[in-house]
């Protein structure tokens, strides 16, 4: 893929709302299909950066990142924001003890919370998720199954509408993501049988 390619591709992309995971899944497909072994680490930024604002698009999110889990820190490695100053950055970090990321790994949070103020101080979260309205994240695993961390989203008015199928895309992203990463880090990325 060009690399001017990959901007149009999401404009086409995110034009009309994908109705079911299948349209979803090709979506995805469309934006990292071209990917080989030994791609370059700017190519899969790119590529990332592009899925993450597909998704960010179409589950209308004010934040969509990939977080890494890094020496029990959530470090913010690829984010796509609406605003053009971003409230987090990439090298950003927080302890992972802290996080609704590291919540959802574990099963002490699902993976959709429409109204994060509602249940902030039932789960022990720190005073900053007060900001927060939705969250919505799935774990980003390699095909062997180690945890690289999460891929996250939120706005900053609860979500109502958000639900199970959006959790779905969400986790078919994290797929496509961690097979991207997998890819540039020389990894297998075939699924186990």
């Amino acid at each position: 893929m060009a690399p001017g390619r990959t901007n149009s591709l999401t404009s086409k992309l995110t034009q009309a709302e994908p109705h079911d995971l299948d349209d979803w899944a090709s979506r995805i497909a469309t934006i990292t299909a071209e990917t080989g072994i030994g791609t370059d680490g700017s190519f899969t930024e790119r590529c990332i950066g592009s899925l993450l604002r597909v998704v960010r698009e179409q589950l209308n999110l004010e934040v969509v990142f990939v977080g890494e889990f890094v020496d029990q820190n959530r470090v913010f490695r690829q984010i796509s924001a609406k605003a053009l100053e971003a409230i987090i950055r990439p090298g950003d970090f927080h302890p992972l003890a802290e996080t609704i990321c590291q919540r959802i790994v574990d099963g002490r949070m699902p993976c959709l919370v429409p109204d994060v103020k509602r249940v902030r101080v039932a789960n022990g979260l720190p005073d900053y998720y007060e900001a927060l309205g939705a969250h919505i994240g799935v774990p980003v695993r390699f095909s062997d199954g180690s945890l690289y961390g999460v891929l996250c989203g939120f706005s900053f008015e609860p979500r109502a509408d958000l639900d199970e199928r959006d959790v779905k895309r969400l986790e078919m992203a994290a797929l496509a993501t961690a097979r991207l990463l997998a890819q540039a880090d020389g990894r297998d990325v075939t699924r186990p049988s």
